[in-house]
């Protein structure tokens, strides 16, 4: 009898554990859809407040800054194509590798972010050392080590400017769709705010002329 009591009480500790377990993954779920809730409000609130003289460097930064917040990372960058060289520039980057990252030029067909500019589909890749379209030349050449990444393009109807990318969740090292769904938002933004730079400059252009 006695053996019975304790096989029951071991038996309700485990199912206890096993509770607290998974109301404490239920807690981090919220948290992060409350906290990416959060983030695409401020996402559009920023670019309501866009005026003709708007800083888009500034614009960029403060756009990367929430995805990453949203998506519990700290390392993301915006690359840009350049059309005369054919290459693919990291134009703005946050984290630990921006010293050696901003500026950085990769062939345009390089990677994943390559594929993600050539064909204009975001990707997810939970593993990149498993996925054949991983290139891991950026990381060699910055002393990085890149596990899990998202990218989403940046383009409109008639131009594609290139992508963003984040990389390595902080918690987890994984993404998941809900992350994804939160880049590909602040891809389109980000496009919004290019393409209404591009029409900024040739306003003023006309007008100078």
């Amino acid at each position: 009898m006695a053996k019975d009591r304790r096989d029951i009480v071991q038996m309700l500790r485990r199912e206890n554990e096993l509770l607290k377990s998974r109301n404490q993954k239920l807690d981090a779920r919220l948290t992060r859809h409350q906290q990416a809730f959060r983030a695409l409000n401020r996402m559009e609130e920023t670019m309501r407040s866009i005026r003709p003289s708007f800083d888009l460097k500034k614009l960029i930064n403060d756009l990367l800054a929430l995805a990453l917040h949203a998506c519990d990372s700290e390392n993301g960058s915006m690359i840009l194509v350049d059309d005369d060289s054919n290459e693919l520039v990291f134009v703005e980057v946050i984290g630990e590798t921006r010293e050696h990252l901003l500026n950085h030029r990769i062939d345009i067909d390089t990677g994943i972010v390559g594929h993600v500019v050539k064909t204009r589909e975001a990707m997810l890749v939970t593993d990149v050392h498993n996925s054949s379209r991983w290139s891991s030349e950026v990381d060699q050449a910055i002393g990085f080590n890149t596990s899990a990444l998202m990218c989403a393009p940046l383009f409109n109807n008639e131009k594609t400017y290139g992508a963003i990318e984040v990389v390595n969740n902080v918690f987890s090292n994984e993404f998941d769709e809900n992350d994804l769904a939160i880049l590909r938002v602040t891809a389109r933004f980000v496009s919004q705010a290019l393409e209404e730079a591009e029409d900024i400059t040739l306003l003023e252009g006309e007008n100078f002329e």
